[in-house]
């Protein structure tokens, strides 16, 4: 599909399995169990944004600041110095304070940088902890995403759900204007593929890591979908390198 403009990844090996990159303005969930790679997924594609020119946010419920520079500079990625560039806001999201304004921090914090690219990390932590955020329950849903859930748009209710607000925070990522990953935990099942069971629908994007356990554990990652883009379909194994994250054929 020749006329989508693309965002390329800086995940070696990903883009040429999606047409050259994700299209931009989507929402693309990273899913995969603990210890899968999610969140040094998400730190790359912020950093090689930010030395390409495309200023990133990253968006952390679970890991401190300091632990993702720890993590980020054993692959030669320094964040502090992007970060000082004003190229890069690592953004922390206290969990201990209630009613606290989540979608408005977000969205100041794009505005500071002129940000292209996001990470949010991630939605089962924002699920489990919905009700500490100030949600704005007269938020108008996109009629765009609507459609694209059909019937199950009828699960969302007037009030506070967890599901309910997932939807909207994913609404508000979209409606940011950037690229973003949303990082969340796989569930193993034949009904869905996520924890909360609705961020599959309403995601442009599904991308699975997945870790295998054996003699010799390997990794391995499968793009589920990508809206408007041709994808080489498999299951194609990973490895961490000293640059991060390369896909290997």
């Amino acid at each position: 599909m020749g006329n989508v403009k693309r965002i390329k990844t800086g995940i070696s090996g990903l883009d040429k399995l999606i047409e050259g990159g994700i299209p931009v303005g989507f929402n693309t969930l990273v899913i995969g169990g603990p210890g899968t790679g999610k969140t040094i997924f998400g730190l790359q594609y912020i950093y090689y944004g930010a030395i390409s020119g495309e200023n990133g946010v990253y968006v952390s419920l679970e890991s401190d600041i300091n632990e993702l520079k720890d993590q980020a500079i054993e692959f030669g990625w320094n964040l502090e110095e992007l970060e000082k560039l004003g190229k890069i806001i690592l953004l922390k999201i206290p969990l201990n304070k209630k009613d606290f304004d989540i979608f408005n921090t977000i969205e100041n914090a794009v505005k500071k940088i002129n940000a292209k690219r996001l990470v949010f990390d991630s939605l089962i932590t924002f699920s489990v902890n919905f009700d500490q955020f100030k949600i704005p329950l007269d938020y108008k849903i996109n009629t765009d995403l609507k459609s694209m859930i059909g019937d199950d748009a009828m699960i969302f209710y007037k009030g506070k759900s967890r599901q309910r607000t997932v939807y909207l925070l994913i609404d508000k990522l979209h409606s940011l204007g950037l690229t973003n990953l949303i990082i969340t935990a796989s569930e193993e099942s034949q009904s869905k593929l996520t924890v909360d069971g609705v961020s599959e629908y309403v995601g442009d994007g599904l991308i699975r890591l997945h870790s295998v356990e054996g003699e010799e554990q390997f990794n391995t990652l499968n793009i589920i979908k990508m809206r408007l883009t041709n994808v080489n379909k498999g299951i194609y194994n990973f490895t961490f390198s000293k640059n991060g994250i390369t896909i290997n054929k």
